[in-house]
């Protein structure tokens, strides 16, 4: 098969991936602290596995990982509901991942998706368990808007939010294409750090009635090390400044604890992004230094750039 068209069949399979990721986050949060909503996160921890080694196959093949996603679904409902949506989504990729194994002849991608489908299994068996387990207690649907929440604080959390999803794509997409080993497991623990920013967030909501909005500005993406490390640092900043002048407009302490907590974090990352940004600078010169002046005689210009390559093997 050709490549390309493998390269977009594993973009499918991120686009499903990020989407399972959105529903089941939304699905915990809506549930509050407990076993089964711990469950569904671990689900959603392995779910953000499989967008990893998808990435890095993609980058191995020479793509750019697809940081879209298919779209969940956020609706309101009881609990055992939302638990069948899941198993009927799990149901998708399986199909979905067969269907591509059956396609792809590369042994090394057969024995990835094989291992994926292996784990939506076992989720789908998980969430079929979590169905029974709500339909036979008290199964009723939150409220919308149920609980007591400011417009204003809605929109601050909200704020908070859709600030919190872009970073953890935007890091994400960095760190895939790294080329610099220690640059990838920076980006990847910043983005985690987002996750949780971003569940806090959403959770605050979720107690209140109101449903987070699980939509994100346009992260930036590009393979520029120094281009990327550039846009880190300007996104923490603006957020700093924005997370600083909400603090005091909040008066739940709970909230402006978090809130406190959020942004010192994102004033840690950016600390952490400049020095990132000073060695890539550093890279960056010495591969200019190192570079010929001009091409040896009777030698011919490369065709290109060659392709940056992945953060390590995540298919063994």
């Amino acid at each position: 098969m050709d490549k390309q068209k493998i390269i977009e069949m594993l973009r499918d399979d991120m686009r499903g991936e990020q989407q399972a990721i959105i529903q089941y986050l939304a699905h915990a949060y809506a549930l509050g602290e407990g076993e089964v909503s711990g469950g569904i996160e671990a689900i959603a921890r392995e779910e953000m596995r499989h967008l990893d080694w998808l990435a890095d196959a993609i980058v191995e093949l020479g793509g750019d990982p697809d940081m879209d996603r298919e779209p969940p679904d956020l609706s309101m409902a009881a609990p055992s509901v939302q638990m069948r949506k899941d198993v009927d989504l799990e149901q998708q990729a399986i199909d979905q991942y067969r269907a591509h194994m059956e396609a792809i002849e590369d042994e090394g991608l057969r024995r990835l998706l094989a291992r994926i489908v292996h784990d939506e299994l076992v989720h789908q068996k998980e969430f079929a368990g979590f169905a029974d387990e709500f339909a036979a207690e008290r199964d009723e649907a939150p409220e919308e808007g149920e609980g007591q929440v400011s417009e204003r604080l809605a929109q601050i959390l909200n704020y908070g939010v859709r600030h919190e999803y872009t970073v953890v794509l935007q890091y994400l997409y960095h760190s895939f294409v790294a080329d610099d080993c220690e640059l990838a497991e920076e980006m990847q623990d910043a983005a985690i750090n987002e996750m949780q920013h971003m569940g806090w967030l959403a959770e605050e909501l979720q107690e209140k009635g109101q449903q987070p909005a699980f939509e994100h500005h346009e992260p930036f993406l590009s393979r520029d090390a120094v281009a990327n490390l550039e846009a880190d640092i300007a996104i923490e900043e603006e957020v700093t400044r924005e997370y600083s002048t909400q603090i005091p407009q909040v008066q739940e302490d709970d909230i402006q604890e978090i809130l406190t907590r959020v942004r010192d974090h994102e004033i840690y990352h950016a600390d952490v992004f400049r020095d990132l940004l000073a060695e890539a600078k550093e890279r960056q010169a010495k591969a200019g230094d190192a570079a010929p002046s001009q091409e040896p005689e009777g030698s011919e210009p490369p065709a290109g750039a060659p392709d940056a390559p992945p953060i390590g093997s995540l298919r063994k």
